[in-house]
């Protein structure tokens, strides 16, 4: 578990890192350029955005730099990403803004927010963006309108088609994903909820196959090598795993347990 959250902190601090140049460079524009200049003098906001920009700005730039320094609150830099999106819709950056809208809802779903009422969250996200995306209308007209409509739903057809390209390693980010034969031997609450392995008899050696199971690429041998223990150990543990969870092989297993909060 460690180890995935490690690797979860170090993409998101780069992911930081280069937002980071990208709001350093819109708050020097503010300051230096200023915002009474179109597309601002146009913007719904106008006048207010002579202060509400920079402070906008200024304020993501500070919680960019604290998440790079303390990584240890992910939902901080997609709340930074979503408060930019709507500042640049709102403020007559709509193409960037729906970019980076877009690519927020994305990186939710991929901490596995769609798990549970995907319609009903997916509805509502786009219903925000579409309202975001209708305060256009007076300020710059229905062409614009129409053309970050476009650009939305061209956005997410990307998304749709790359997931769907790679539905078998990303299937259990969207909704519930089907277990072939799924019939555990094991008692196992409802998906979504938390799981208690140490509740489940399992071994230590078994629970420590479950975490690299789900949080890394290991191999048998790998795994045999950390826990320091034979191979055909490591393989015995999971034969026993595969055949107490109801499931064929490892990847099944991986995908069934990443629909719970493992403990």
């Amino acid at each position: 578990m460690k180890q995935s959250t490690n690797k979860k902190t170090k993409l998101f601090r780069i992911l930081a890192f280069f937002g980071l140049g990208f709001l350093l460079t819109g708050t020097i524009n503010n300051f230096i350029i200023g915002v009474n200049h179109l597309p601002f003098t146009k913007s719904i906001l106008y006048p207010h955005t002579n202060y509400l920009v920079p402070i906008i700005n200024v304020s993501c730039t500070f919680f960019t730099i604290i998440f790079i320094l303390c990584p240890t609150k992910i939902w901080l830099i997609l709340f930074v990403l979503l408060v930019e999106a709507t500042h640049l819709i709102l403020t007559g950056y709509h193409y960037i803004g729906v970019f980076l809208y877009i690519n927020s809802l994305i990186l939710f779903f991929c901490f596995g927010y769609a798990q549970k009422k995907f319609k009903l969250k997916s509805i509502v996200s786009i219903s925000i963006l579409f309202f975001l995306l209708f305060t256009l209308i007076p300020s710059y007209g229905l062409g614009e309108f129409f053309f970050s409509i476009g650009l939305t739903f061209f956005s997410l057809a990307c998304y749709v088609i790359i997931y769907k390209l790679l539905s078998d390693k990303l299937s259990f980010l969207l909704g519930d994903y089907y277990i072939p034969d799924y019939a555990p031997l094991l008692d196992l609450p409802e998906k979504g909820s938390t799981l208690d392995l140490h509740k489940l008899n399992l071994t230590e050696r078994q629970i420590a196959c479950i975490h690299y199971t789900i949080d890394s690429t290991y191999n048998y041998k790998k795994i045999a090598e950390e826990l320091i223990t034979s191979e055909s150990t490591v393989k015995k543990n999971m034969q026993d795993l595969y055949k107490l969870f109801g499931v064929k092989n490892r990847e099944m297993l991986r995908l069934l347990l990443i629909q719970y909060t493992i403990i």
